[in-house]
């Protein structure tokens, strides 16, 4: 047979494609909900708890674990509040308040955060499910040692030496073993007393659920609660201390422990009705009352005195501000602040207006003077061997502390003197001014090292202060320069500061650099009648008297002077020096003898006179009062 071509056939179904399309819708259709399952799962792991989350019947949902803790606590403490759980002994029936439980609030909201981020890919449905179910969890409850209704039951219903007692005197731990009789089992009543008060809290109380019943029984004695004989006895040791409040001194404590575990094993050792002494292990505190009383500010750690310089409202702001830190006691690891003792520097505060150096110039405000006592309590923090903390200095060396350099300003709250008892004891600072206006601190406490702090500077600089002049219309015309009594005269330097540790012994230990401070110089500011510049050779560019002295001319007097000393012609000599006779002769002709020789005019002195001084002395200033005392650059100085 011949071969027949064979005709293609249109597959049936419908158009080409149209299949292919569908199935690309659906997998579309796919990813996108697994795409929005995974970023429900992600969104599920946040850290806020599902809708419909309660933990002990508590809602939380929507809640941080801190405020889920926080939510629950409150709730439970006023449900125990008013619960409590009943139990029954022999026909009696006892009770248990709710406040003796104690509900573990944090393990359950854990317990309850730990599940909701389990794992990754199931989140999400449980996330599901927790919408239209929710999520219920419960909460644990304990009861410290025994409660007093089951002490109650067991003195009324069991016979009393089947309990095993103890006591615990003069730091001896003695058990009295018990002897086999009629006793409750207080550890299945307890666990049975805690497991009802969690159906409470979580309200899945079966209804008609009675008291929970126990039974006397014949058993051995059953072994004591060694959990809660160790809270009620065993202490760490701690130290005396002066409380912070009172500054009265809180009795240091022995620490007491005992090992459970040897206890539990001579217990069960020993015979029934016998009594067994634990060993106790005590721990001496390190300080003791009697070791704190007999140190307490018994050292002299620090001292200094400075001179304070009038006015008397000076005085008073220092002696406001020393009674504030007169007193004052630091703990160790305390940290003393100035302004915090000192402040507010404010009028209603106490304080009164006294010079303080303010953009070049002496200037009255408001608590003067008070940077005297920080810069002294600074430099007796330094012999002290303090920590210091903040420390600012001035802009100018004052001139009233005996170390360049250990000097320290205080302002509002912006600059601050502070510094740490570093100690291992309390310190105390006396501070007061005495009649003769001398500034005096000093530091108490424990010298445990014996080592002493020196604070030395070494002067890198000096620029000496000059006198400078300015013009001024009001000044008298020929007077001297009148001097400025709000601008101080200060010589600036440069300085580096030590701190040299000292031994009882006088032996040092060590020198430690501590910083490089440069304080600017202060100018004398003098005022001159513009008139007088030259005769005064004041330099009107540089304000500085460094010119020569110009004399002034004096007026003409109605003397001429004469232009040049006048020369005589010729001087006669005598031909002859006449004999005189003894007796005149008439008739011989009588000499002419010749004048003696003339003398010239008194001839002027062309030799000029003696130069003035290139500096006329200014006037002497005093060396006390306002204006010329060691001010301080800020307004609180």
């Amino acid at each position: 047979m011949g071969s027949v071509e064979g005709k293609r056939v249109q597959p049936s179904g419908g158009k080409p494609g149209k299949g292919r399309a569908v199935l690309i819708v659906i997998l579309i259709v796919l990813l996108a909900l697994a795409g929005g399952y995974v970023g429900l799962c992600a969104w599920a792991g946040s850290n806020a708890f599902w809708p419909n989350t309660t933990i002990g019947g508590v809602d939380v949902s929507g809640q941080t674990r801190e405020q889920a803790v926080t939510t629950l606590e409150q709730a439970m403490a006023e449900t125990l509040a008013g619960q409590s759980v009943e139990f029954t002994c022999e026909g009696r029936t006892y009770a248990v308040p709710g406040p003796a439980f104690t509900v573990y609030t944090e393990d359950a909201v854990g317990t309850a955060a730990s599940d909701q981020s389990g794992s990754f890919f199931l989140r999400g449905g449980r996330y599901l499910a927790a919408l239209t179910s929710g999520r219920s969890y419960s909460v644990s409850v304990g009861l410290a040692g025994t409660p007093k209704a089951v002490e109650q039951a067991i003195q009324e219903c069991a016979d009393q030496e089947t309990q095993t007692t103890w006591t615990f005197e003069n730091n001896e731990l003695v058990f009295h073993k018990g002897i086999t009789g009629r006793t409750i089992d207080t550890q299945a009543l307890t666990a049975a007393l805690e497991e009802r008060m969690g159906h409470y809290l979580s309200n899945d109380e079966p209804a008609g659920y009675g008291p929970v019943e126990t039974q006397v029984t014949t058993a051995p004695p059953a072994e004591p609660d060694f959990a809660a004989i160790q809270s009620e006895i065993c202490v760490p040791a701690a130290d005396a201390y002066l409380d912070a409040d009172t500054y009265e001194i809180v009795s240091s404590v022995t620490g007491v422990d005992f090992n459970v575990e040897e206890a539990r094993q001579l217990l069960n050792e020993a015979a029934e009705g016998s009594d067994v002494a634990i060993p106790v292990t005590l721990t001496q505190p390190k300080i003791t009352t009697e070791i704190l009383e007999a140190n307490l500010f018994k050292d002299v750690l620090g001292s200094g005195s400075t001179k304070c310089s009038s006015p008397s409202e000076r005085w008073d702001n220092i002696d406001l501000a020393a009674s504030r830190v007169n007193g004052a006691i630091l703990m160790p690891g305390e940290v003393f602040s100035y302004n915090d003792h000192c402040g507010p520097y404010t009028l209603a505060s106490g304080y009164k207006k006294a010079g303080t150096y303010q953009n070049g110039q002496s200037i009255d405000a408001t608590a003067g003077g008070i940077c005297q006592l920080s810069s002294t309590l600074y430099w007796v923090t330094l012999k002290a061997n303090l920590e210091i903390v903040e420390r600012n200095k001035h802009a100018f060396n004052g001139g009233y502390m005996p170390v360049i350099g250990t000097d320290a300003t205080v302002w509002s709250d912006q600059l601050d003197f502070r510094f740490r008892n570093n100690t291992e004891y309390p310190i105390k600072i006396e501070a007061y001014q005495d009649k003769s206006h001398y500034l005096h601190v000093t530091i108490y406490g424990t010298d445990t090292t014996g080592i002493h702090g020196e604070p030395y500077s070494v002067v890198i600089s000096k620029v000496p202060y000059k006198n400078t002049y300015q013009p001024k219309d009001t000044i008298p015309v020929g007077s001297e320069p009148q001097r400025d009594p709000n601008y101080s005269r200060y010589n600036g330097y440069t300085v580096d500061v030590y701190q040299k540790l000292v031994d009882q012994n006088g032996n040092t230990v060590d020198t430690i650099f501590l910083y490089r401070n440069t304080y600017k110089a202060s100018d004398a500011v003098y005022y001159y009648n513009p008139a007088d510049a030259a005769r005064l050779g004041i330099d009107t560019s540089t304000g500085l008297m460094t010119l020569t002295p110009v004399t002034p001319t004096p007026s003409p007097t109605p003397s001429p002077t004469p232009a040049a000393t006048p020369t005589p012609a010729a001087t006669p000599t005598p031909a002859a020096t006449p004999t005189s006779a003894a007796t005149p002769t008439p008739a011989g002709t009588p000499g002419t003898a010749p004048s003696a020789s003339p003398t010239p005019a008194d001839t002027p002195s062309t030799s000029p006179s003696a130069a003035p001084s290139a500096e006329p002395t200014p006037p002497a200033t005093a060396t006390a009062g306002p204006g010329m005392e060691p001010v301080d650059e800020s307004p609180a100085a």
